[in-house]
C-alpha cells in the first residue's frame, strides 16, 4: 500500500465525516428553537467538521504525485484556516450567548430552568 493510496482513502473518510458534521450543524440551526441550542449547533459540529474537512484536504494535497512548491503554499493556507477557525468560533459563541442572555433572547420563559432564564435586570449601570 503506497502513501498515495493511504492519503486518498484517509482524506475521503475525513472529508465525508467533516461534511456530515457541517450538514448536521446546518440542520441543528434550522430545527432547534432556542438561542443556546442554535449556538451550540453552529459552533461545535461546524468547527469540528471544518477542521476534519481541511485535514482531509491536507492529506490529499500531500499524497498528490505532483507535490511541489505551489502545493506547500496551499498547505500553509489550510493550516491558517484551521488556526483561525479554532480561535474565533469559541469567542463568537461566548459573545452570542452573553448577548442573548442579557437581551432575553433565549426563548419562552416557561421552557427554561432557573439557571437558563435571562437576567431580570441589566448588569450595566445607568
Amino acid at each position: 500500500m503506497t502513501y498515495q493510496l493511504f492519503a486518498d482513502v484517509t482524506s475521503l473518510v475525513l472529508i465525508l465525516i467533516g461534511s456530515f458534521l457541517v450538514f448536521s450543524a446546518a440542520v441543528g440551526v434550522v430545527r432547534f428553537k432556542d438561542t443556546m441550542s442554535r449556538i451550540h449547533a453552529i459552533t461545535k459540529p461546524q468547527t469540528t467538521g471544518l477542521i476534519l474537512t481541511i485535514l482531509g484536504a491536507l492529506l490529499k494535497v500531500t499524497g498528490s504525485p505532483e507535490f511541489g512548491v505551489a502545493e506547500r503554499g496551499d498547505l500553509g493556507v489550510l493550516i491558517l484556516l484551521v488556526v483561525f477557525a479554532a480561535m474565533t468560533s469559541p469567542v463568537t459563541a461566548q459573545r452570542l450567548g452573553r448577548v442573548s442572555r442579557r437581551e432575553g433572547l433565549y426563548g419562552a420563559a416557561e421552557d427554561m430552568s432557573r439557571n437558563d432564564a435571562p437576567t431580570e435586570r441589566s448588569l450595566r449601570r445607568r
